[in-house]
C-alpha cells in the first residue's frame, strides 16, 4: 500500500505489502519506498518515522515516556497483524461503510501555511472506532444473488442489514479496508466511484465535495440525522480520487467519475459553502454559471496578519478565487457590521456577502453570480430559455441547507463538532 500527505507531497510506500496499491503521484513527491520488515523492526520503524516526520515538518517524539508508550503500541500491532494476518483474504461479506474516516490531522480548521501541526490523534481515534458499528451494516454484492447470500450470512451473525447494494462496475485496488476476517469496508475513494456513478451529476459533485471536506451530512453519513457534523480532518482528497481511479482507467466508470471530479474542491467546511460551490462554478451545460472552480475554507498569512483578519469573527473565507482577490462569505442572517467587513476584507480581498435571504431566491443568487463573475473578469453570456431551464432543474434538485450556525465563526463550528 501507499499512504500519502497530498499538502506536503510526500508518500510512504509498502512495496512488498501483499495488498499493496503502487505509489502513483506526480513526480514533484517525495517517496519513501519500505519493506514489511522495516516497519515490523522497532529500530527501522523509528528511523522511518523520524524521516518522516521532518519531510512533513512534524516534531518526532523525543521523551522517554513518549518513546516507551510509541514502542509498547508497536509491539502490540505487530504482534496482532503476526496473529491475524492470515484470515486477511476470507471475504465472506462486504461491509459497506462509506463513512470511514481517513486521512492525517492537521490540527487546524483551515488550510493555514506553514502551520504547526499539534494533533489531538486520540479523538480522531475514538470517532474511527465509533463509525465501525459492526452489528449495522449495508452489503455491498456484485450480485442481486450474492447479496442475498451476504444478507442471510450477516443476519445468521446477528447483525442488522440495513440495506444491500449490487456493484457490477469496476473494483480498483484500494476500494476497501479490511476491518475483520471476513468483513471489509468501502473507502472513501470506492464509495465516491459508485455514487459518481449512481447519482445525478450535481449531486455526485455535491458527495465529492462533501467526501473531500471538513464536514458530513446523511448524504455520506447514514446515521447523520437532521444536523451535520464538523470534522478536523478530511475523508479523502481530490489527489487521493485522482490517484484512485487511475486504477479503472479505460472504462465508462472511470470517464464518469473524472468529470464529476473536475467540479470538486477540497476542504469545504459546511453545506451551504458546497452549495454556492455548485451553484457557481458547475457549467452551463449543469445549470452552473461555469465561474472558475473555488477553493473553500481558506486563511492566508499576510505581511499585517491574517486574511480574514483576526479582529473579526470569521475564521476564513467560505469560497475564494485567491488570484483574482475575490472571495465569497456566507453570513448567515445578518449582514455584517462595518467593523466585521473590514476584517473580511484583509489584504484588499474583494468580498461578496450571501444571506439567507439571498440563498431563497433565485433571482438574488443570480444577481451574486454575476457581480462575482464581474470581479472574476468572467464574461457571462445573456439568459437564453436552455440555460433558465436548466438552472431551474438545477434549483429543484439541489436543497438548500437549512442547518443553523453554519457560518465559518468558531461558535458556529463549535455547534457542529462531534463530542
Amino acid at each position: 500500500m501507499a499512504l500519502y500527505w497530498p499538502k506536503e507531497k510526500v508518500a510512504l510506500d509498502i512495496v512488498d505489502d501483499p495488498q499493496r496499491n503502487p505509489f502513483e503521484g506526480d513526480d514533484d513527491y517525495t517517496v519513501l519506498r519500505v519493506t514489511c520488515a522495516d516497519l515490523a523492526d522497532y529500530e527501522s520503524f523509528s528511523r522511518i518515522y523520524q524521516h518522516l516526520a521532518s519531510l512533513l515538518g512534524c516534531r518526532a517524539t523525543s521523551t522517554k515516556d513518549a518513546r516507551d508508550a510509541n514502542k509498547a503500541l508497536h509491539t502490540m500491532l505487530v504482534n496482532w497483524m503476526s496473529n491475524t494476518g492470515e484470515d486477511l483474504d476470507e471475504e465472506s461479506m462486504l461491509g459497506s461503510f462509506p463513512f470511514s474516516e481517513g486521512g492525517v490531522p492537521s490540527g487546524y480548521p483551515f488550510d493555514v501555511p506553514d502551520g504547526d501541526d499539534d494533533s489531538c490523534e486520540e479523538g480522531l481515534f475514538d470517532n474511527y472506532v465509533r463509525d465501525r458499528n459492526l452489528d449495522n451494516v449495508e452489503i455491498l454484492a456484485t450480485s442481486e444473488e450474492e447479496g442475498e447470500a451476504m444478507r442471510l450470512a450477516a443476519r445468521s451473525e446477528g447483525r442488522h442489514v440495513r440495506k444491500v447494494s449490487v456493484w457490477e462496475g469496476p473494483v480498483p485496488e484500494g476500494s476497501f479496508e479490511m476491518l475483520s476476517s471476513g468483513m471489509r469496508m468501502s473507502t472513501p475513494e470506492y464509495f465516491f466511484f459508485r455514487k459518481a456513478n449512481q447519482l445525478p451529476f450535481a449531486e455526485a459533485v455535491q458527495l465529492g465535495c462533501e467526501l473531500c471536506g471538513k464536514y458530513r451530512t446523511s448524504i455520506t453519513q447514514y446515521d447523520a440525522g437532521e444536523d451535520y457534523d464538523y470534522l478536523l480532518h478530511t475523508r479523502t482528497s481530490t489527489s487521493l480520487l485522482r490517484s484512485y481511479l487511475r486504477g479503472a482507467r479505460g472504462t465508462k466508470e472511470c470517464k464518469r467519475a473524472r468529470r464529476v471530479l473536475r467540479y470538486v474542491s477540497d476542504n469545504a467546511s459546511s453545506p451551504m459553502a458546497t452549495f454556492l460551490h455548485l451553484w457557481f462554478c458547475l457549467s452551463r451545460t449543469h445549470g452552473g454559471y461555469g465561474l472558475a472552480r473555488s477553493e473553500f475554507s481558506q486563511v492566508y498569512e499576510t505581511q499585517d496578519g491574517l486574511a480574514p483578519s483576526s479582529a473579526g469573527p470569521y475564521l476564513a473565507y467560505d469560497l475564494v478565487w485567491p488570484s483574482k482577490r475575490v472571495a465569497v462569505q456566507y453570513v448567515g442572517s445578518h449582514e455584517p457590521s462595518d467593523s466585521e467587513f473590514s476584517a473580511l476584507e484583509a489584504d484588499f480581498m474583494r468580498i461578496v456577502c450571501v444571506s439567507d435571504k439571498d440563498v431563497k431566491s433565485p433571482a438574488r443568487l443570480d444577481r451574486i453570480a454575476r457581480r462575482v463573475a464581474d470581479l472574476l473578469g468572467t464574461t457571462l453570456p445573456e439568459d437564453n430559455e436552455k440555460w433558465c431551464n436548466t438552472r431551474k432543474r438545477l434549483w429543484r434538485q439541489l436543497e438548500v441547507p437549512t442547518y443553523p450556525h453554519m457560518r465559518l465563526t468558531l461558535p458556529d463550528i463549535e455547534t457542529h463538532q462531534m463530542p
